[in-house]
């Protein structure tokens, strides 16, 4: 059997049809096995952004009218503060007079998020001190290089006090700012704007109160702060920054500051962009080749073979075995196929296993209406008749004299049959019955419907679409050739 089906592969590759098919699935499987090696995202992950919502590609920028486009920047190295040398990007600035004040990294103190490393900015009143309000500033500058604003920007921090009983109420302030420099300095977030924070324990920013029992997620976030995009709005040198305030009654505090970033998510990401939630579009397209690949062709294999399987034993056996079996058959060749098969997946569920047991089982009929008649034509040859004559068992024949003489038939229903187990799954997924694990070229074209100018965004539509005939193309192009090398009728005489 391998050697037959090399053999036919050795002369399937001397066809330009079938060499052409064979190629473009080659690159196929290629992509589908490499696709993580080919993008570093996560097709489906949200926990981790990595660009803002519904960018355009990168390459948009050469094109006219987006020079003002940006791109994702994020101008801090170490925003965990996991060694002294991080402490070396940041300038700390306070009062000349002040004696009593010290900046330092620590490896004793950590957010839970980040692990040991942070900053503690420490402060003693003496006393003999008659210093009112004492600041302290710990800046960052950066250069913002782009002629128009990000499509977002995120910032955060998180805090630990000691030496007090809460924020806001005992003389502690924690600001943080952005400034341009030599323009306008915005507060981005304040201590007193989220409520009362305790002592000794890490806090988050959140620009908004707890409402309801409800605290929001913690958020620095542009597309509330600045509604209208009038940060970041040109090329220029800024500041990012933490003023701490320590109040005149305050003797001795210590604030420890972590994860204290800034990103920007520029109008421009990725080769193909992002969709509605940030997730990178090319990376879905690549992990998509390797689902479409897997239905495609389990699918296929398993009604080949269910169709083979019925054909042969319903036309060797003939009578009434065969008239049951041809009926149950007809019944469901006059099927809906398409209704039947939503209905069943909106039943058992849109996992890609049931997807491939369902258009398997779907799609078996009208091989095994072929191969029985060519099992009716074969169990008439001379060479069968021996067979019996010699004793030989009904499944020695059909093992053995009817199933390698359709095999042709196999090779090239099989062929077939993948574009149509892909369609189908594209024709499922596009209504919205998917797996939610696994991200698939269907679901894609299905998400587009999700956002408002989605028919409009055409290079997220297209690459799937193409996708999906470059690979129907590719096994219909190896159906014919094979159709062509296997069938006396059709071969070429050279």
């Amino acid at each position: 059997m391998l050697r037959r089906f090399l053999g036919v592969l050795k002369v399937l590759l001397r066809d330009k049809r079938g060499l052409v098919g064979i190629s473009i699935i080659v690159f196929f499987t290629f992509v589908a096995i490499a696709a993580p090696l080919l993008t570093p995202y996560d097709p489906l992950s949200v926990r981790k952004r990595i660009a803002a919502e519904l960018t355009l590609p990168y390459w948009f920028k050469y094109l006219p009218g987006n020079e003002r486009s940006s791109e994702n920047l994020h101008p801090i190295n170490d925003p965990e503060f996991t060694s002294n040398e991080a402490l070396k990007e940041w300038a700390f600035t306070t009062d000349p007079s002040v004696h009593n004040l010290s900046v330092k990294h620590t490896s004793d103190e950590g957010s839970p998020h980040s692990g040991s490393g942070c900053i503690a900015i420490s402060f003693k009143r003496q006393a003999s001190d008659t210093l009112g309000e004492v600041k302290a500033v710990l800046i960052r500058e950066f250069y913002y290089p782009y002629g128009g604003p990000p499509k977002r920007f995120l910032g955060h921090i998180s805090a630990k006090a000691t030496g007090i009983m809460n924020l806001s109420q005992w003389g502690v302030e924690i600001k943080v700012f952005t400034e341009e420099i030599g323009g306008e300095k915005n507060v981005l977030w304040s201590a007193r704007q989220g409520g009362i924070y305790r002592s000794e324990s890490w806090i988050e920013p959140s620009i908004t109160s707890v409402t309801g029992g409800v605290k929001y997620p913690p958020l620095i976030d542009s597309y509330i702060l600045d509604t209208e995009s009038e940060m970041f709005s040109k090329p220029g040198n800024n500041l990012y920054g933490v003023e701490v305030s320590f109040a005149q009654d305050v003797q001795e505090a210590t604030i420890y500051i972590d994860d204290f970033d800034l990103d920007f998510y520029g109008s421009l990401f990725g080769f193909l962009g992002t969709d509605r939630l940030g997730r990178d579009i090319a990376s879905q397209l690549l992990y998509g080749t390797r689902i479409s690949l897997i239905i495609g062709l389990l699918a296929a294999f398993l009604s080949v073979t269910i169709g083979l399987g019925l054909g042969l034993f319903s036309g060797y056996s003939g009578g009434f075995v065969d008239e049951i079996m041809m009926r149950f058959t007809d019944m469901l060749l006059v099927l809906p196929e398409l209704p039947l098969l939503i209905v069943l997946i909106a039943v058992l569920g849109s996992t890609v296993w049931n997807l491939i047991l369902l258009i398997g089982f779907l799609g078996w009929m009208g091989f095994a209406r072929t191969v029985r008649s060519q099992v009716l034509s074969l169990k008439e040859r001379p060479f069968v008749e021996a067979a019996k004559a010699v004793g030989a068992s009904r499944l020695h024949i059909i093992t053995r004299h009817m199933l390698p003489n359709v095999m042709n038939l196999v090779y090239v229903t099989l062929a077939m049959s993948v574009p149509y187990a892909i369609m189908s799954e594209a024709y499922i997924s596009f209504l919205g019955l998917f797996d939610p694990t696994l991200v698939t070229w269907g679901r894609m074209l299905h998400e587009v419907l999700g956002v408002v100018d989605g028919v409009q965004r055409w290079w997220w539509i297209v690459p799937p679409g193409l996708c999906i005939a470059a690979i129907s193309t590719a096994f219909i192009f190896i159906g014919y050739a094979l159709d062509e090398i296997l069938n006396p009728k059709l071969r070429e005489r050279r």
